[in-house]
């Protein structure tokens, strides 16, 4: 419990969705908790340093998965072993000294690697708590903040990662990655899939739009997973993409194998009542179908942090990578034909799976905050930093 007031900033990051949804988890759960005396904030903090530049970086960021593969590969393995080195290091010094003097908060949280925390732990003495929670299944360097009070890690094997580069092991907590509270309930998938026009006695494949970088070729790679695997019924999540959608949807109304969707709030729902899921590697997703038990296909995963997660969840018998739609289809009929195969994945993601990984989190926040130092002791120089620079 919190028996003084006390308060948190969340630094977050929009590149991408998964580091909003594991703030939004945090945020969700600490109100779940119903602590009069917290108050909770956060800040996309690039985004509001630099709205322009930041927006132009989310677009080259989105489109690299796509088309600068070999340029965002050179960013994200630049220099692992020089921790200290990183082209952004300062990137939103300005806004994050303005935000901790207007909100003085008594821990930070970082839900996006934020390599300018280091700035101030390292050249301004600044002892506030800061905790990290990493979004990911591999080390990558940005995430690493000298001094940090905490890092909250997917695996057992991260953490050593983390400890072979120095980092104490006191300090690391494995609680999973953040996710929803709803991918711990039961799912009644019979029910589901009836609900839903779909056969509960077949197993149900689920595919995401998302996962491959196009939006063409969709109907052959359906209709090819349904030629070799007939006795399977397949689900297609087009997401926002309208036109995908009504395309799909036009060619496979008279199919009662074959459910296309647009955007959807029931991903967990579907998760729960599939047996087999092609998506991307995104460190959120593949969190929530390790709670959900559902084995998973990689298309291609990009280079950095999508293909280490690929990686990782392949050599623990979690998913398989598929370089191409054609091996994609394979590893589906391999798959589906043989459920044992799937029985035995499954397994192994039960038995390694974290439940309540939000809660143990902020349980853990918690203890850190009943025993951070008051804000006159701990914001070092950055005071006089202020004084000189900041507006």
């Amino acid at each position: 419990m919190v028996t003084q007031n006390k308060k948190i900033l969340i630094i977050t990051g929009s590149f991408g969705n998964g580091h909003l949804q594991v703030t939004q988890s945090v945020v969700n759960q600490f109100n779940e908790m119903n602590l009069d005396n917290l108050t909770v904030i956060e800040h996309d903090l690039f985004l509001e340093a630099h709205p322009i530049l930041t927006s132009i970086c989310k677009k080259w960021y989105i489109n690299s998965f796509k088309y600068f593969r070999n340029m965002y590969k050179a960013f994200y393995y630049s220099r692992p072993d020089q921790l200290d080195k990183c082209f952004y290091k300062y990137y939103g010094l300005n806004k994050l000294i303005n935000l901790l003097l207007k909100e003085k908060p008594d821990l930070i949280l970082l839900t996006f690697p934020t390599p300018v925390m280091s700035v101030l732990t390292e050249q301004f003495d600044m002892n506030i708590p800061i905790a990290t929670v990493m979004t990911d299944y591999k080390l990558q360097k940005n995430w690493i903040t000298p001094h940090s009070q905490r890092y909250y890690l997917a695996t057992e094997d991260l953490k050593e990662e983390f400890a072979s580069i120095g980092i104490p092991k006191e300090k690391i907590k494995v609680t999973g990655i953040p996710i929803a509270d709803k991918f711990e309930e039961e799912i009644d998938k019979v029910s589901w899939l009836r609900q839903n026009h779909l056969n509960p006695d077949k197993p149900t494949i689920l595919m995401s739009a998302g996962a491959f970088g196009v939006s063409k070729g969709f109907d052959q790679m359906i209709k090819s997973i349904l030629t070799h695997s007939p006795h399977s019924q397949v689900v297609m999540i087009c997401g926002k993409n309208k036109e995908l959608k009504r395309s799909l949807s036009a060619q496979f109304k008279h199919y009662d194998n074959v459910l296309i969707l647009g955007y959807t709030k029931h991903m967990n729902e579907w998760m729960a009542s599939s047996q087999l899921m092609l998506t991307k590697p995104g460190g959120i997703t593949i969190s929530e179908a390790l709670t959900r038990q559902i084995p998973m296909i990689f298309l291609d995963p990009a280079p950095g942090q999508e293909l280490e997660n690929a990686n990782y969840f392949e050599e623990q018998g979690y998913g398989y990578i598929a370089r191409t739609p054609e091996a994609a289809i394979q590893q589906v009929a391999t798959l589906t034909n043989s459920l044992d195969s799937i029985s035995a994945m499954t397994q192994s993601m039960n038995a390694s799976r974290i439940p309540y990984s939000t809660y143990k989190l902020c349980k853990d926040l918690l203890d850190l905050l009943n025993h951070s130092t008051h804000y006159e002791d701990v914001y070092g120089k950055v005071p006089l930093y202020a004084k000189l620079f900041v507006k």
